[in-house]
């Protein structure tokens, strides 16, 4: 879903295309994970839930990448099934649904992340100071994209 919405070109073949490169992109992201999961965490003394998250991250962001590479290539080779997937796409309700969808989970993951902040501080200073830069990241780039969007508009 978040690839459609960066990808979202004008053209939907090229989208697809566009798509298909990212999908390439993100499968290098998980072999790199899956390839330091086998030769450098498997074996060694990390404790279990990080080898575990290293091989969840990895398998989930290689499954993705296979998913999204082969849908958009069925797509982009048959006609019929790339016509009725561009009107779905470009449907002004779905687009609404989506954004909609963003907007609230953006809303609900900043507000649990203020109220995390209050229960990470005696507990962890590196978790709080992570947590508090993953928000100001979130503050800052809504506010850049807001002025980019509205000088673009």
């Amino acid at each position: 879903m978040l690839i459609k919405l960066i990808l979202n070109d004008a053209d939907f073949e090229t989208s697809l295309k566009h798509r298909r490169i990212a999908a390439l992109g993100l499968l290098a992201v998980g072999l790199v994970g899956l390839g330091c999961y086998f030769l450098l965490v498997a074996d060694s003394a990390l404790p279990d839930f990080t080898r575990g998250f290293y091989l969840g991250a990895a398998a989930g962001i290689t499954a993705g990448a296979l998913i999204l590479f082969l849908r958009s290539q069925y797509l982009l080779t048959h006609p019929q099934a790339m016509k009725k997937a561009r009107i779905q796409e470009c449907d002004e309700r779905q687009r609404s649904i989506l954004n909609a969808s963003f907007k609230w989970a953006g809303c609900i993951v900043f507000f649990v992340s203020a109220a995390a902040l209050f229960v990470l501080l005696p507990l962890s200073m590196a978790a709080f100071q992570t947590l508090l830069c993953v928000m100001a990241l979130y503050a800052v780039s809504f506010l850049v994209l807001s002025w980019a969007l509205e000088k673009r508009m």
